[in-house]
């Protein structure tokens, strides 16, 4: 006959040992959640530290935002959406809206700032993803254009040399023309694609006078500092 007290604490430590397990898989579920809070705050820093760092480098032209963010920045009225799954769409894209903007009375010289902004940003949809959306809002003073895609994303680091007009800085020379021409810019990327937003209004020609001056003004003190660097 077995023990009565042997039979009694078979239950005991039956309920110890479940217990114990119970308390471990309490604490690496608290532990997993420090870790995940940590490396979210981490991300969050990293975040901030990469839009002040390009608010800074490019005179506050180019805004990084997350996708929450991205409708209060689409001002004005939709008028159109269009696809981009080829080289012929990105063309047909920027005739359509070079069209348009003639009608609302752009310059020529705006006209052409608006078509080489649209292009590169359609193209890069096309080129480094697997196609993507244009979308168009026009207000009074210009217009607001959406280039949205699927790709794997940019990576925050590549962003940081946005502003530098140098080989092998930041993004590409692209890029750097549509920060150059478009009045402000704002990008959200992650590992769901990209959304570029890029807000273009036209200028009277004192405005153009004075823009090409800025840009000469530019060119002329890189041109001394590469002359310098070289002597």
């Amino acid at each position: 006959m077995p023990n009565p007290t042997f039979v009694l604490l078979i239950p005991a430590v039956s309920l110890c040992v479940v217990a114990g397990m119970a308390i471990a898989l309490l604490r690496a579920r608290h532990a997993w959640a420090r870790e995940l809070a940590r490396r979210q705050e981490a991300q969050e820093r990293a975040l901030d530290f990469h839009r002040q760092t390009l608010r800074a480098v490019t005179g506050g032209r180019l805004r990084l935002c997350g996708p929450e963010e991205v409708p209060a920045l689409l001002h004005g009225e939709r008028l159109w959406s269009l696809p981009l799954l080829e080289p012929s769409d990105v063309s047909l894209f920027r005739q359509h809206l070079r069209a348009l903007a003639a009608r609302r009375g752009f310059s020529d010289g705006r006209l052409d700032d608006l078509c080489s902004c649209v292009s590169e940003a359609a193209a890069n949809a096309v080129r480094h993803s697997q196609g993507g959306v244009a979308q168009v809002w026009a207000a009074d003073e210009g217009f607001t254009i959406l280039v949205s895609d699927c790709g794997a994303g940019l990576a925050p680091d590549a962003l940081l040399g946005a502003g530098e007009d140098r080989p092998g800085a930041g993004l590409g020379m692209g890029f750097r023309l549509m920060l150059a021409l478009a009045d402000t810019l704002a990008l959200c990327t992650g590992a769901e694609g990209t959304q570029l937003v890029l807000t273009i209004r036209n200028r009277s020609a004192a405005e153009e006078q004075a823009d090409a001056q800025e840009q000469a003004d530019k060119e002329q003190a890189g041109g001394a500092a590469r002359l310098a660097r070289a002597a």
